[in-house]
Formats: structure tokens, sequence, C-alpha cells
């Protein structure tokens, strides 16, 4: 590859390897989190988002707000087995992310006045 065709393909591994980099970011964060419980102590991480357009956006979706769906495409022909076997483990790292889910509610500013002063009284 040259040119255009180059320089794209090289934009798109760099925002994939940001993305594997949270990816692994997250997963330290939630073992960490979990080792926490037993040792009492333990480094937060830090997650790299803003490092790329394509993590910046995923945010949300990645250890976030957000029911994330990871779909894996692989090819079937022999000479593809190791980008199919690396696909699977990505996937399987992307399994292991947990997010936080709750839902978003929109309060009308009148209601919440209104139930604020029924609470007080």
């Amino acid at each position: 590859a040259s040119g255009t065709t180059l320089g794209e393909a090289l934009h798109i591994n760099r925002s994939l390897h940001f993305l594997e980099l949270v990816i692994t970011r997250l997963h330290e964060r939630l073992s960490a989190k979990a080792g926490k419980a037993g040792r009492g102590g333990g480094k937060d991480t830090h997650v790299p988002y803003r490092n790329s357009m394509l993590t910046s956006v995923l945010r949300d979706s990645l250890g976030g707000n957000c029911k994330t769906v990871m779909v894996a495409a692989m090819h079937p022909a022999s000479d593809h087995t190791d980008e199919s076997i690396s696909t699977c483990r990505f996937a399987q790292r992307v399994r292991m992310i947990t997010n936080d889910v709750s839902r978003n509610e929109e309060v009308d500013p009148a209601l919440l006045i209104e139930r604020l002063r029924d609470e007080n009284r």
C-alpha cells in the first residue's frame, strides 16, 4: 500500500492500538478493585481515553453507563488463522470489562421543586 491508502491504514491501526490499550487498562482497573477488598490497597489505573478519536467517542460504551455488545468478525480461510486468534483474544478481553449501567432520568425542575417541598413539610 502507498499514498492515501497507507496513511489511512496507519490511522486505523493507531486507533485500534489505543482501543486495545484502553481495554487493557480497564481490565487492570477492575482487577485492582477486586484485589483491594482482599489486600486493602491498590493503585488506580489511568485509562487513556483521549489518545484517539475512536476511544474518546467510545468512552461511555467502554466501562461507562451503556450496554455494550462486542461483535468479532473472522475469516474462515486457514491463511487468516493468526488474525482470527488475535480477534478472539481481543474479544475475550473486551468481555471481561463490566459497565455500571443505570437509568438516566430527565427530571422536570418544577416536579423536583414540588417533591422537595413535600419532603420538607
